[in-house]
């Protein structure tokens, strides 16, 4: 798939991803405390707050469908999970054939490619396996990340998002 932007003027051939780097949560605790308040990984996340709770996090991908194309754009984000949850989906002596039912979370960015909130949506973690991270599936709300995961957004404006997360 080529398309050449207006925005940089150049020719591009495939539509990248775009990724969270961690929760919020996790960057709002200062770089000096993270050793002792926090664990991390490409794929999951724990935070101590003030309080001395502990706080789970996995990161997933949010498609959003791109009309007229096969492949959706991905935002590679991070979703809270109950201590249950995170421990149980990672568990190495999971039995294979057991079912992986979607679990409940919110979405932990603050996702500045929209103008409206978008920390504590609700999500549902839909578990994949063979090291596949899980598909992350917003409510149904009318909130425009939500509406452009439900209808899609045009190939332009995947790229206007990029350029603008890029930028």
């Amino acid at each position: 798939m080529a398309f050449h932007c207006e925005l940089c003027k150049k020719d591009h051939e495939g539509l990248p991803d775009l990724g969270m780097d961690a929760p919020d949560p996790y960057l709002a605790v200062p770089k000096a405390e993270r050793a002792e308040r926090t664990t991390f990984t490409p794929d999951r996340c724990t935070v101590v707050d003030e309080d001395g709770q502990e706080h789970y996090f996995v990161r997933g991908v949010l498609d959003i469908p791109v009309h007229g194309q096969e492949e959706p754009f991905g935002l590679g984000v991070w979703v809270s999970q109950s201590k249950k949850n995170f421990e149980k989906f990672f568990d190495e002596d999971e039995d294979e054939d057991d079912e992986l039912e979607p679990t409940f979370g919110y979405l932990v960015n603050h996702i500045e490619l929209y103008e409206e909130e978008t920390f504590l949506l609700k999500a549902r973690v839909c578990w994949r396996r063979g090291g596949m991270r899980p598909a992350i599936e917003l409510e149904p709300t009318d909130h425009p990340l939500a509406v452009d995961q439900r209808t899609g957004i045009t190939l332009e404006r995947a790229w206007k998002m990029i350029h603008r997360y890029m930028h």
